[in-house]
């Protein structure tokens, strides 16, 4: 049996899927630092409290689609109680910088003070996997299929080649000290089209994980059909379209979204989106 959790840390990413039978735990995206307030009847919960209570102390494979901090800055609390034995990332800093401090950049907005964030947990958890001999995995090309078990295995894709290089460059010129905030304005303009997505294959049922990947981005492919969908980018208006319902004709769809979004996220086009081709749609916090 394969159990699928889309974990409620608010405004962000964190999907546990555990096969019962072999057994086999990853970890896709671990939410943010912080998860922030929930209302009185919701159940938030960091990805580090989720395993805890679930009694997962070691991960097979954990999965980092992209740097945005709503996806990644879980990092924190969730590697002093869990041994990683394999990681895969769309980017691999300098490793003479993991586990460094990171300078501010200074004049940064919100978007790339963000960034540079994320990038400051990520480089001290770098550090941390090394420490326990994970294999670090850096993703750089698409792969059909990747046997994770002898049951479930998993697409591996990466949607924009140029914008994989034109982050790496981004983050090297910034780690290096000759990057400005104008740069990591613009890696935040496009980081969510870095993510690496995932297509998992389990006894005949199809689960697309695509991160934040944009509909328009990973449309233009001919993809078969799949069982569930993670919607990219949290519901937003860019999440899907027609025609990428059109090829997968999901059964169901899961939103991981926060209950106090004000920028209409879940989108109510997408909502209404999803009801027209009949997909029955969950939401990790009460909307």
């Amino acid at each position: 049996m394969l159990l699928v959790d889309f974990i409620n840390v608010g405004y962000g990413d964190a999907i546990l899927l555990r096969e019962t039978e072999t057994p086999f735990a990853m970890l896709v995206d671990c939410g943010d630092a912080r998860i922030g307030r929930s209302r009185p009847y919701g159940r938030r919960i960091t990805a580090a409290d989720y395993l805890r209570r679930e009694g997962i102390r070691e991960l097979d494979l954990l999965v980092l689609t992209h740097l945005h901090l709503d996806h990644a800055g879980g990092l924190t609390h969730l590697l002093p109680g869990v041994r990683v034995r394999e990681f895969w990332t769309n980017y691999l800093p300098p490793e003479e910088m993991w586990g460094h401090t990171l300078p501010a950049v200074p004049g940064a907005p919100a978007g790339a003070r963000c960034l540079m964030t994320s990038m400051g947990i990520y480089v001290k958890a770098l550090a941390h996997l090394r420490s326990q001999k994970t294999e670090i995995r850096l993703i750089r090309t698409p792969c059909d299929c990747r046997r994770l078990t002898e049951t479930l295995s998993a697409g591996v894709f990466l949607e924009d080649e140029e914008l994989r290089l034109r982050q790496a460059s981004i983050w090297d010129a910034v780690l290096s000290g000759a990057g400005s905030s104008g740069d990591l304005e613009a890696l935040d303009g496009f980081i969510n089209n870095t993510s690496i997505r995932l297509r998992l294959s389990y006894a005949g049922q199809e689960i697309e994980l695509p991160g934040d990947v944009y509909a328009s981005c990973w449309e233009r492919h001919q993809l078969p059909p799949c069982t569930l969908i993670k919607l990219p980018h949290h519901g937003h208006g860019d999440a899907l379209t027609s025609r990428l319902l059109e090829m997968l004709r999901p059964r169901y769809a899961v939103i991981s979204v926060s209950d106090d979004r004000t920028d209409d996220c879940p989108s109510k086009k997408i909502i209404q989106l999803l009801s027209q081709f009949g997909v029955e749609c969950f939401f990790t916090d009460a909307v």
